[in-house]
């Protein structure tokens, strides 16, 4: 390792102490780059770049920091053991065991060990389903942090995983962008940082030679430029926080409404347990005072049986499923979702975008194929139908020209990709402009263009100036070359190019040229003007965006970029589910509404431009927000201001958004989509879904698990409420009319129900897949009940239904059975026949909404059946092998089919419940506020809150949480953050 002359610890202690004294002692940047093996100009050289720079690695670490040790199987096991009610059963199930050894040491010990075997299985099943949903969150949050960074490597531009980032890399850094290590800056074009994200400092740092420090996790706000990565992983300075970096998980909104809704079942388990415990006491005391009996000591014994009855009683009762199976469902709703290229980030947006009411979508890449092409144009004062026509009619100094702007005004650049073709990388815009210019006569690589004239400046595009701006400096003199929104850089020009000579632009022509964007935009083409002019050497800082002014125009070219061929229908889909589309543009009004109307978003609302709309006054804004579809030459203000605006008219809003710039709007939305292709690290870390097609269609799929996820709960739900009502019930009733006090339903028993109905039903109903039906009707409100009238009555009805049954079995038996009322065969069959309903129930449960077919799509799922199969496999090995263990005696096979025939009674009973009529509450549609005044609580839409938010939201927290779920709150591990791009 002699090439290594510098250690992790002296690059450490540089870095710590951001000292420019000692970089100056080490060298510089240059004899840095040397003592780390590396060049600042070519990278890690070619020779490292074989085994994957694994001798670098082994020096200097890998850019990657070990999340905290997760919690093994035992510790799961241990903590599901801490359950307050199960722990109480344990001590009554080891007095019910002593007793019984003291009594009758031959079966006396079966009852207590039974039910302690019971509640190690409960907790066993539990815990697994705890260790495996962990490790898949591992996973999911690896893939969600693999981000692409930029770097010269062997002296070529590529791309790379943000984990292969070694210390001697060259990474290019640009606008938007989140430092994916720690870094010198090597070339600074106007780099500004915002690091409060680790030093708390909101002002701006300005990034140059004499502050050359960069840190990892924070944001580049303004400029691009390279840097030299110094420091890796664990070494870095946010992989020193995210070492000691542990947050609880967050439970998401559903969860904390379920979880409110389990306290209030768990105490009306609670109240008929403790009724039941007084009632079995009372009789027991009052019957032994009746007959004279003294009281003995083998009659604690019984005691303890009844104290048992009504714990178990609270175990079932106790719905600890309803966290489980938002659990669950979120958890395959996740991973389901990753698939349909919808990378979920925060897990309330799972349950929030099917409630969505609208979406604010972004036209570029989203709605559009980002495949942008150079169509037409207007050069040197003539209109051009082709780019044939244009190249062949170029004069050799006007391509000079063209090319110099194209190429020197761009970020984009040629490299493989991972399909291994050569192509142009970076902005789709850029990338079209520089394949335009491949096409001009005797045009010159655009290497040896960006080689001859030395950048200067940089004034960046942003979504605000929709224009960007490079100074160079070719030989003696200095350009300046401008790209943007044609009619913004038009007004900024005072000539144009004929035949290679500036002319003044008459009015004529300022509206023969408004003319020619008119009609590009009417065939939706978008449309830039190139333009440059030379200027004098000056403090380009201070100069700002007056250089931008008195251009010479060199062209306006037209840029097509085709509506992706499923949007339209996906578009339609969208409004038959009742959620209006807009669309959100920084294209002119023409380019826009001619966009929109191909994908169908355009019908009968408004077409509005960003500055009229921002102009309106509140009161005119809340007349005409519910009918704007087409918002074009928007700012983030803009996007960020309709957001917030449709937030108070009561809807529930989803965002896209790309840009550093839109993420003030992605924050404020209900739901923020970002993009995963052409997206920024800003505008991803400030979402909550990232789309990694960058696909409207995806989106669609998003709003279809959305309400998948809240059927799937409300399904759990209608099934857990049933078996609730119908054992506490049985329990109650049976143990009380019993002359013995006893459950006809044993500890035991009840102990395998509650396994079936928490676990079991948790996982069968909560896995759902989604189908087309759930976008045929529309969202459901935000504040609509968990639990509809139509689920009381499907609740209620077979509450009734299995009531009656296992009455009528357990009070007269010989009506359907040869058997011996109160023997424990007969007690088999009331055990059987209870799980037999719920097993059909759980069939039932499958549909919320009056279908009549339940058996619809059951084939389809594989784990419901299974689920399914093995509840019943092992409710059959339960009865036939389970003996004294279980208090259960092998059923003849007649018994077994008339216990079936009962439990499949609940499918017709379903659909007779089907036929009944429930109205169902009306959820009131989104209106506007009662006045055009700001509401009590309610955001004020202004240039304070916007700057608010920004200073909020600029910079990206590097420590963000995770992704992460569970239902008892456990402490989980965070991993390496998704910096860099």
């Amino acid at each position: 390792m002699a090439q290594f002359k510098l250690s992790v610890e002296e690059l450490t202690a540089l870095h710590q102490s951001r000292d420019n004294d000692k970089l100056v002692k080490l060298g510089g940047v240059s004899k840095i780059a040397a003592g780390v093996g590396s060049d600042i100009q070519k990278g890690i050289p070619e020779k490292e770049l074989t085994d994957g720079c694994q001798a670098r690695k082994s020096k200097y670490g890998k850019n990657f920091v070990e999340p905290p040790i997760a919690k093994t199987l035992p510790e799961l096991i241990w903590e599901g053991l801490q359950d307050s009610t199960l722990i109480m059963l344990c001590i009554a199930s080891f007095v019910s065991l002593a007793l019984g050894l003291w009594e009758d040491p031959q079966t006396g010990w079966i009852e207590g060990t039974a039910i302690l075997i019971a509640v190690v299985v409960v907790v066993l099943v539990s815990s697994l389903n705890d260790y495996h949903k962990e490790i898949q969150f591992r996973k999911l949050n690896e893939k969600k942090n693999n981000t692409q960074i930029k770097v010269i490597r062997a002296g070529e531009q590529r791309q790379v995983s943000i984990y292969d980032i070694n210390v001697g890399d060259v990474v290019g850094i640009e606008t938007g962008d989140i430092i994916c290590a720690d870094g010198l800056v090597i070339d600074a074009r106007n780099i500004r940082c915002d690091e409060s994200a680790m030093t708390g400092e909101t002002d701006q740092i300005k990034k140059d030679e004499s502050h050359p420090f960069l840190l990892s996790g924070t944001q580049v706000t303004e400029g691009f430029g390279k840097m030299l990565v110094i420091a890796v992983g664990k070494n870095s300075e946010s992989g020193r926080a995210m070492a000691l970096l542990s947050k609880p998980a967050e439970s998401t909104p559903l969860q904390e409404k379920l979880e409110a809704l389990a306290d209030k079942i768990a105490y009306f388990g609670l109240g008929a347990a403790v009724t039941i415990l007084v009632i079995l006491i009372a009789k027991f005391l009052i019957l032994n005072w009746i007959n004279g009996v003294a009281f003995e000591l083998h009659m604690f014994q019984v005691l303890v049986k009844y104290f048992i009855t009504s714990i178990t009683i609270v175990v079932v009762a106790v719905p600890e499923g309803l966290p489980l199976a938002v659990t669950i469902a979120l958890a395959f709703s996740m991973m389901k979702m990753l698939n349909d290229q919808n990378l979920v980030r925060h897990l309330d947006s799972c349950e929030t975008m099917g409630g969505a009411t609208t979406i604010c979508s972004d036209k570029t890449g989203t709605l559009t194929k980002n495949v942008m092409t150079v169509m037409r144009g207007w050069i040197g004062g003539q209109s051009y139908s082709t780019v044939d026509e244009i190249s062949k009619s170029l004069s050799r100094e006007d391509a000079k020209l063209l090319s110099q702007s194209i190429a020197i005004n761009s970020t984009a650049y040629e490299g493989k990709t991972d399909k291994g073709t050569t192509e142009f990388i970076g902005s789709k815009t850029e990338c079209a402009l520089l394949n335009f210019a491949k096409l001009f006569p005797g045009a010159p690589n655009y290497k040896l263009i960006r080689t001859n004239n030395v950048q200067e400046y940089v004034i960046p595009f942003s979504s605000a100036r929709k224009r960007m701006s490079t100074v160079v400096k070719s030989g003696s003199e200095y350009h300046i070359y401008t790209k943007g929104a044609s009619e913004i850089v038009l007004n900024n020009c005072t000539h144009y190019l004929r035949q290679s000579v500036p002319q003044p632009i008459p009015e004529n022509l300022r509206k023969e040229l408004a003319q020619v964007i008119e009609e590009m935009a009417a065939n939706g083409l978008r449309t830039l003007c190139l333009a440059y002019k030379t200027v004098p050497a000056q403090n380009w800082e201070q100069a700002g965006e007056t250089l931008e002014t008195g251009l010479i125009c060199l062209g306006i070219v037209g840029i097509k970029d085709p509506v992706r061929d499923e949007v339209p229908a996906a578009v339609r889909q969208c409004q038959k589910a009742g959620i209006v589309v807009r669309m959100v543009t920084g294209d002119n009004i023409t380019t826009a509404k001619k966009i929109a109307e191909e994908c169908g978003i355009l019908t009968d609302g408004i077409a509005i431009e960003g500055p009229a709309f921002r102009a309106l006054p509140e009161a005119e804004l809340d007349r005409i927000i519910p009918r704007i579809q087409v918002m074009a030459r928007s700012s983030p203000e803009d996007k960020y201001k309709l957001v917030t605006r449709l937030k108070l008219h009561n809807h529930v809003v989803a965002v896209t958004g790309d840009g550093t710039n839109d993420a003030p709007a992605l924050k404020a939305a209900h739901v923020g989509f970002s993009m995963g292709i052409a997206g920024t690290e800003v505008a991803k870390e400030a979402s909550d879904i990232i789309l990694m097609d960058d696909n409207f269609s995806s989106l669609v799929k998003a709003v279809m698990w959305g309400r998948n996820v809240y059927d799937s709960i409300r399904k759990f739900l209608q099934f857990q409420l049933t078996v609730n009502v119908v054992a506490v019930s049985l329990a109650f009733i049976g143990a009380v009319t019993d002359e013995h006090g006893e459950s006809p339903l044993k500890p035991v028993q009840l102990l395998w129900v509650n396994l079936i109905m928490d676990t079991m039903a948790a996982l069968a109903l909560a896995t759902e897949p989604p189908s087309s039906a759930l976008l045929d009707r529309k969202p459901y409100g935000k504040h609509d009940p968990l639990i509809t009238r139509g689920m009381w009555k499907n609740i209620i009805g077979q509450a009734i239904y299995q009531l009656l049954i296992n009455l009528l079995v357990l009070y007269r038996p010989h009506l359907l059975f040869d058997v011996e009322p109160g023997s424990i065969y007969h007690i088999t069959i009331i055990f059987n026949t209870f799980v037999m309903c719920q097993l059909f129930n759980e069939i039932n449960s499958r549909k919320l909404n009056n279908e009549l077919n339940v058996f619809s799509g059951l084939f389809d799922n594989a784990i419901f059946l299974g689920i399914l199969g093995f509840t019943l496999v092992v409710q059959w090995i339960f009865v036939e092998f389970g003996g004294d263990f279980t208090s259960t005696r092998p059923l003849t096979s007649s018994d077994w089919f008339t216990t079936f025939l009962l439990g499949a009674g609940g499918i017709p009973w379903g659909v007779m419940l089907s036929l009944l009529p429930v109205k169902e509450k009306e959820t009131p549609a989104p209106v506007a506020p009662r006045s055009a005044s700001r509401p009590a609580g309610s955001p004020k839409v202004g240039a304070s809150k916007w700057n608010k938010a920004r200073t909020v939201i600029k910079a990206v927290n590097a420590l963000k949480q995770p992704l992460l779920i569970d239902r008892i709150r456990r402490r989980h591990s965070v991993t390496v953050p998704g910096f860099g791009k």
